[in-house]
């Protein structure tokens, strides 16, 4: 898998890299054909100081492109927030890809 991690307004520090890097390693477990990702790590200058990081992530799997985008009052918290979004559209397209294989299957089956 391919990272890419780019900052808007914002200096990335090591530390921060790795817990990305981490983090979205551990989305690769539940959807092993990931060929790309790439993370947008901005900082904005907004009244309300929790929404001041804004983390968008775009991930490609093998045609399939899946993208959050989340805000938190600091780093590591719009971080864990995207990451939980994303596990959610993962869960959800592969319980798409498995309904509809078994739907053709099981209707083959049925007029037999």
């Amino acid at each position: 898998m391919e990272l890419q991690i780019t900052g808007k307004n914002v200096k990335l520090v090591p530390t921060a890299r790795r817990y990305i890097e981490r983090k979205l390693g551990k989305l690769s477990r539940h959807l092993p054909n990931i060929v790309e990702s790439k993370v947008e790590v901005a900082e904005e200058k907004t009244k309300s100081p929790e929404q001041r990081f804004v983390i968008q992530v775009t991930i490609d799997s093998n045609g399939t492109l899946l993208r959050g985008e989340e805000r938190g009052e600091n780093l590591f918290v719009a971080i864990d927030k995207v990451v939980a979004v994303l596990d959610r559209q993962i869960e959800r397209y592969k319980g798409k890809l498995y309904d509809k294989g078994r739907g053709s299957s099981f209707a083959r089956s049925e007029f037999n």
